[in-house]
């Protein structure tokens, strides 16, 4: 297993009984537990202490020693506490303090990196291995870059970054599942990639070796000759690979851009009518240069052969200098995991892409719910019908941005044709007109972050991956869902959580972050592990342990939507509300015995102010919340983040599913 996230590790397990039992009748006779005790255990429940009675000092420090390992083992890796840690010290201290000693561990920067990868939905079973780190973490340069800062005290929003820079994982150890070609058996896999690298250099120094004495067109011919055999050349290269370093060599176009340069210089100095010496002297320039641009290229890639580069902390993962590439470009951070992940046909015009950074950036699951419907409404196009539009107006203007990105995220804008991962082409303008704005408005492409279809102020558009960038980092929906993610990643995904207390984590995050990310990002961390909810040995999924600071909890609907009613539907649907329309039939802050007695629900009354059952009161609900008309959709004449409608439809519907299927029951 990787770091100990889950749930999972709350349960007291048959293998500690003994050392529980030993720690124990040790805390009764002197004071706080010894390191070596428990190994991760949870501390030992009295029947008092679950009826809610304070905890014995023998309980109370047992807790403590519990929070401290289970706290040691998230922050540093999956590592608990030594038998030489400081454990009379650290129980002396404030759980903020723990966590501050352990975040200043080199291991926190693999508990980031770790966390970074959860965020962006590439989780390894394992950040590192006998202290060698998996070498698909590398593929992800704004996960990397993100936790390199948050330990250095940088810019931790380096994730949300779409282009950066690039750490190429220390080249292959292991031998190619591939048989080897002739002449290559036995040769480990350094001493290939050295054989073949000199096999394409040799190459061209075979012609320069040539051009003393040769005429213009013998030189002609033999580049030529050697241009015209660049996917031979590429395979031989090629073979010393694996797949992960030739996404690198594609993308840098390391082989294809010198050799497609030198082939139009040879095409061009060649046709002069008649050939002279100096057209020769051009070409063979060329070739020089070419010679040139691999060597800078293969000497960059050698500072990642194993035997030189091993980094022991994430600190220690060093960027490819992308100078060393003809291409000389920022690196798209979705690398080669995501490029087999989120593959490109020739008909889904990005969406999958989309619907990733919705997912993963926004936590927006695209539910097609309520949305609001535009002022203007464009009819043929595709996606424009309202069952359909109801995604597609998110979806389509956010995959624009992917509309140069062919198969493997490979950028083809300066290409006539884009080539998809079903190795289908098209027309590239052609294909790029689907995201062209109208002439009437200011805008030049229809892509962005859409808030509502209708209220176009709200949106967030652009159009290059650098604009994405931009608004992924500005948007108040993104601080919101890393602050979601880290309370899955540090508690339990499965463990709700109260609306209000996300709230507030996002906005003490999104303050912080305006001074320092980093800080803002360790401080979000200290919160969380301070929750109640973290420190619960054996947490109930359904309950919210935690609510915003000045909050008092009271009785009323589960903790999952309360928040989300009182903040959306509360203003309107109270007892003794006097406006026009029938909302104070609706109680939505009330949480009352339904008439079959089986099932608790909303105050909802009819017009003679009988109670309705629990199916009818959670029927009209999902019909509101979920219609497309603006005279019955929920809540009236205001926009409700996309997310909040989203989740109180899905708890609407389970509680409809719930109370249906227990009536149904014999």
């Amino acid at each position: 297993m990787g770091i100990l996230t889950t749930r999972a590790v709350r349960k007291t397990t048959a293998r500690h009984l003994a050392g529980l039992i030993v720690a124990l009748l040790a805390l009764a006779c002197a004071g706080a537990p010894r390191a070596a005790a428990l190994d991760g255990a949870e501390p030992p429940k009295t029947e008092a202490a679950g009826a809610g009675a304070s905890q014995s000092p023998a309980s109370s420090a047992w807790h403590k020693r519990w929070w401290i390992d289970k706290t040691a083992r998230l922050l540093r890796g999956g590592a608990g506490l030594a038998p030489d840690e400081p454990i009379d010290a650290l129980m002396t201290m404030s759980h903020a303090d723990i966590a501050r000693r352990f975040m200043a561990d080199p291991r926190f920067g693999d508990t980031v990196l770790d966390f970074n990868l959860f965020f962006l939905g590439f989780k390894s079973d394992t950040v590192k291995v006998d202290g060698v780190y998996d070498r698909t973490v590398f593929d992800f340069p704004n996960a990397v870059g993100a936790a390199q800062a948050l330990v250095s005290g940088g810019d931790y929003l380096k994730l949300f970054d779409f282009e950066g820079p690039y750490f190429m994982a220390p080249l292959r150890s292991e031998p190619l599942e591939d048989p080897p070609q002739p002449g290559d058996a036995g040769l480990k896999p350094p001493q290939l990639r050295k054989k073949a690298i000199g096999e394409l250099k040799q190459v061209l120094a075979n012609v320069l070796d040539d051009a003393a004495g040769a005429s213009p067109k013998a030189i002609c011919r033999e580049v030529k000759g050697l241009t015209g055999r660049v996917e031979d050349l590429k395979n031989r290269l090629f073979r010393a690979f694996d797949d992960a370093e030739i996404f690198a060599l594609v993308r840098g176009e390391a082989v294809t851009a010198p050799l497609e340069a030198l082939g139009a210089l040879a095409t061009r100095e060649c046709a002069a009518k008649p050939l002279t010496n100096a057209a020769r002297d051009r070409v063979v320039e060329g070739v020089r240069n070419t010679l040139a641009q691999f060597e800078r290229t293969f000497d960059e890639m050698a500072k990642f052969e194993p035997a030189v580069y091993r980094p022991s902390s994430v600190a220690d993962f060093k960027p490819f200098d992308l100078t060393a590439f003809p291409t000389k470009q920022k690196w798209l951070s979705f690398g080669f995991e995501q490029g087999m992940a989120l593959g490109n046909s020739s008909t889904n015009f990005n969406r999958k892409r989309s619907a990733y950074v919705l997912k993963r950036f926004f936590c927006d699951d695209l539910l097609p719910i309520g949305f609001e419907a535009p002022l203007e409404h464009v009819g043929g196009a595709h996606g424009s019908q309202t069952s359909c539009f109801a995604c597609h107006h998110k979806l389509d203007p956010m995959a624009g941005f992917f509309r140069n990105y062919g198969a493997y995220f490979f950028d083809y804008s300066k290409s006539e044709d884009v080539i998809f991962d079903d190795l289908a082409a098209k027309d590239r303008k052609k294909y790029e007109a689907v995201w062209q704005a109208s002439s009437k408005g200011q805008r030049g492409w229809n892509v962005g972050y859409i808030r509502s279809s209708r209220w176009k102020a709200q949106n967030s558009y652009g159009s290059s991956m650098a604009d994405l960038s931009r608004i992924v980092r500005s948007a108040p929906e993104v601080k919101r869902c890393l602050m979601k993610r880290l309370f899955e990643y540090v508690v339990a995904e499965d463990q709700t959580i109260d609306g209000g207390y996300l709230d507030h984590l996002a906005k003490q995050f999104e303050a912080e972050a305006a001074v320092n990310a980093s800080e803002a990002m360790k401080n979000a961390f200290v919160r969380i592990l301070q929750s109640e909810s973290f420190d619960q040995p054996d947490a109930d999924p359904k309950q919210c342990y935690d609510v915003a600071p000045g909050v008092t909890r009271k009785d009323g609907p589960p903790c999952r939507v309360a928040f989300i009613l009182q903040k959306n539907c509360g203003q309107c649907h109270y007892p003794g509300y006097e406006g026009p329309d029938t909302a104070g039939r609706l109680d939505t802050e009330s949480w009352v015995p339904a008439p079959d007695g089986a099932h608790r629900t909303f105050r909802h009354v009819d017009a003679s102010l009988l109670q309705l059952s629990a199916q009818e009161s959670f029927a009209r609900v999902i019909e509101r919340l979920s219609t497309y008309d603006a005279k019955l959709r929920m809540p009236k004449g205001r926009v409700m983040p996309s997310h909040e409608r989203q989740e109180l439809f899905l708890w609407a519907q389970e509680e409809l599913a719930r109370t249906s299927k227990r009536e149904a029951a014999p």
